[in-house]
């Protein structure tokens, strides 16, 4: 009898069984998300287009867009800003005093708004480290002034690029729209923080100028001669590895790197190379 009763039961596919039902607007739902996507793919585009290399940096191998940047595309969005204040915070710790300049704002697009907060310390690298003695400058030597305005600077992308949905790029998105890594100023704090000013990028120009003459227009030949010539001997007695680009030249490094190819182009020049 119970044969008979398991001969008669019908299987049920596997795949049948796991099927979940689609409850009703899931579709709609769906189709709503996928035409986000597509718009925020624009904005995307539309955002870096409107900004050029020289509003982004490369922050420790990460891009992040400058409080020029976001500026250029407040009004493009027509993104506002309203309710600001700041708040200047005292603290003292083993290394003695110092003091947070805080920023916040609502920010508003689409009938949407966000509050977003920007801070900068005393204590920030970029503004506060000194590289000769490998320690933070005394606070009075701090200029106040910068600090403030970095807090406001930083509340500014914050609020814009969370807004537009824009924030935690890659390079290959940023590629894609014309702005190269290759091509931006360098921020690295672990080496207590370096941009590159208006007279370095003359000199990575013109060092990159000279070389390609140098090597007739071989780009590949260019590069290898750099690597070449920003190769030194560290204090330790290892080799350090040159550089493949100008634009990875900062400080007294650029300085050096300069200085050398201006001497071989000089030599070119008066040479042969006229």
């Amino acid at each position: 009898m119970n044969g008979e009763n398991q001969d008669n039961v019908v299987a049920v596919p596997q795949h049948e069984q796991e099927i979940i039902p689609i409850e009703p607007g899931i579709e709609l739902i769906i189709a709503n998300a996928e035409k986000q996507v597509k718009v925020y793919e624009k904005i995307l585009a539309i955002a870096i287009q409107r900004t050029n290399q020289y509003d982004w940096i490369d922050q420790m191998g990460k891009p992040y867009l400058t409080s020029s940047g976001a500026e250029k595309l407040m009004p493009l969005f027509g993104v506002s800003l309203f309710d600001t204040a700041s708040n200047k915070i005292y603290s003292k710790d083993e290394k003695g005093d110092y003091y947070i300049y805080q920023y916040k704002g609502t920010f508003s697009w689409k009938g949407g708004s966000i509050e977003a907060l920007g801070a900068c310390s005393s204590r920030d690298k970029f503004f506060a480290w000194d590289s000769k003695i490998q320690s933070f400058k005394p606070l009075p030597e701090v200029d106040e002034t910068n600090i403030m305005k970095a807090a406001y600077s930083n509340m500014m992308v914050n609020g814009i690029t969370r807004l537009l949905g824009i924030r935690n790029l890659t390079w290959e998105q940023l590629e894609k729209y014309g702005i190269k890594k290759d091509a931006v100023s360098r921020v690295d704090y672990r080496n207590g923080g370096h941009t590159v000013t208006d007279e370095e990028k003359t000199k990575q120009d013109e060092i990159a100028k000279m070389l390609l003459e140098l090597c007739y227009g071989d780009q590949e030949a260019a590069k290898e001669q750099l690597i070449a010539i920003t190769e030194f001997k560290g204090k330790d007695g290892k080799m350090v590895s040159g550089l493949d680009h100008p634009r990875k030249l900062t400080g007294k490094r650029l300085a050096i790197a300069y200085d050398k190819v201006k001497k071989s182009y000089d030599e070119f020049k008066g040479g042969d190379g006229q």
